[in-house]
């Protein structure tokens, strides 16, 4: 019996692989894309690929779509000439990235006969900015994901079953709820994931990523032994 698949979008941090395992715990074999983009913490591919390897998931797509950092100037990710700050700023968002992210997931998921396509915006990341009513991270919301899977789903000619778009947001998971439930399946290999913005010999323990991390570790109850450079 042919086991059930799902594309998944993944970075080197621990929502898009402790996601991913939550999929594998649910019988589906993991086929997942790595996203060079010109991103300063690169880092992230390397040490995913490591860990692929210790969670049995299937061999990885890497993409190289780094002719995008052309476009995606005065973002703090992307730009050299942008300062990693340690709050979060609106700068810090690669706009839409996610959007290309899951278009060119999708694309895998057709060719390979996937059932879902998933990524690792959890409902944290959808907090809304301070005096605004708008949310941090718009591309990380169940709206735009619902939005995208609807739209995709129409561009394209099926012929038997649509492909739908998960994440721990649109399954209303916090990041600290999804780092325990990571936990008990990952153990002591989500310390090894990669949160940091930078592709230093450790984490840099200071930019919002990193603090992020922290936070979560804290709320999930779980003692970080991540490695930080502060």
């Amino acid at each position: 019996m042919l086991r059930k698949r799902a594309v998944a979008i993944i970075s080197g941090g621990p929502d898009s692989i402790g996601y991913a395992c939550l999929w594998k715990l649910k019988g589906y074999a993991i086929h997942p894309i790595l996203f060079s983009y010109g991103q300063k913490g690169l880092k992230e591919v390397e040490v995913a690929k490591r860990l692929f390897a210790c969670l049995n998931f299937e061999a990885p797509l890497e993409v190289d779509i780094s002719f995008m950092k052309e476009l995606w100037k005065g973002i703090q990710l992307t730009d050299e000439g942008i300062k990693i700050e340690e709050t979060y700023k609106p700068s810090v968002v690669v706009p839409l990235r996610n959007a290309l992210f899951l278009t060119i997931g999708m694309i895998y998921a057709i060719f390979i006969d996937a059932d879902v396509v998933i990524y690792g915006a959890t409902l944290s990341d959808c907090s809304l900015r301070e005096q605004e009513d708008k949310p941090m991270y718009p591309d990380c919301t169940p709206q735009f994901l619902e939005g995208l899977q609807k739209a995709l789903n129409i561009g394209h000619f099926w012929n038997v079953t649509k492909v739908e778009l998960w994440s721990p947001a649109r399954e209303s998971l916090t990041k600290s709820e999804l780092l325990r439930r990571s936990f008990e399946i990952m153990g002591d290999l989500i310390f090894e994931t990669w949160s940091c913005y930078l592709s230093g010999n450790k984490q840099c323990g200071k930019c919002e990523s990193c603090m992020n991390r922290k936070k979560a570790f804290e709320e999930a109850g779980i003692i970080d032994r991540t490695k930080y450079e502060s």
